[in-house]
């Protein structure tokens, strides 16, 4: 009797479809994948100049240009080299440097930005804007402000600035049909009973103050100088590094 040998079962694993099957799964990876795009620092370019583009220019009136300069670890200070003519603070004489410390510095700042702070109605203006973006309200959706004010149940309301603090009684007021009495430096606020606080403009000046820095005047020296003038009232600056050509401190 002829005994035939039974095949055995192998235990190595048939891979002959194992492409097919990575190849599938490629192509399932591939198509259900959502790849994250970083798009990096968004900025915008200037418009390209062109015939109808003007150059702004400051009124000398309203100017004030200053140097500031680094004279230690932590003094710093101003050379004055054009303010507005028959003001407090009239161009200094070559190397006449000052204290961003000194109170009569600090007190012709104020003056000058307190002789030129914008009208009252600007201010109405930009709170009635302000109202409408917390509304989210189209531009030009109330007439007036009094408008808005009636039709949201609103209550308006001043809140004494800094500069009252420093200037007392010389600080310019001017009237207000709806708010009164409102000083340079002063917020215009409008509030209700639920929300509180809805919108608010401050009274600003239409001074410039132009801060001129060389390049070893540190951090601390810019911060300095640009608190300086925050606290007298100034919100219109503008910061320029110069080169320094020899001589001096």
């Amino acid at each position: 009797m002829r005994i035939r040998n039974r095949p055995r079962a192998s235990g190595a694993i048939p891979d002959a479809s194992m492409s097919d099957i990575a190849f599938l799964l490629l192509i399932f990876f591939l198509v259900t994948t959502t790849f994250e795009v970083q798009k990096g620092i968004s900025y915008r370019l200037p418009k390209k100049p062109d015939e109808e583009t003007e150059e702004v220019v400051i009124d000398e009136a309203n100017r004030l240009v200053m140097t500031i300069k680094q004279w230690g670890a932590h003094e710093y200070v101003a050379l004055i080299d054009q303010a507005p003519p028959g003001g407090p603070l009239r161009r200094a004489r070559a190397g006449e440097d000052v204290s961003l410390r000194d109170s009569t510095l600090q007190h012709g700042i104020r003056m000058l930005a307190a002789e030129r702070a914008e009208a009252v109605s600007a201010v109405e203006d930009r709170l009635l804007n302000n109202l409408e973006v917390a509304k989210g309200l189209p531009s030009g959706t109330f007439g007036s402000l009094e408008t808005a004010i009636a039709a949201e149940n609103l209550v308006p309301q001043v809140k004494p600035g800094i500069i009252r603090k420093y200037m007392g009684a010389d600080t310019p007021v001017d009237e207000s049909r709806i708010f009164g009495e409102v000083a340079f430096g002063d917020t215009l606020v409008l509030s209700d009973s639920r929300q509180g606080e809805i919108a608010s403009a401050v009274r600003e000046s239409e001074l410039v103050v132009i801060l001129k820095f060389f390049p070893d005047c540190d951090y601390e020296g810019m911060v300095s100088a640009l608190d300086l003038l925050r606290m007298n009232g100034v919100s219109r600056t503008g910061i320029t590094i110069q080169e320094r050509l020899g001589g001096g401190a």
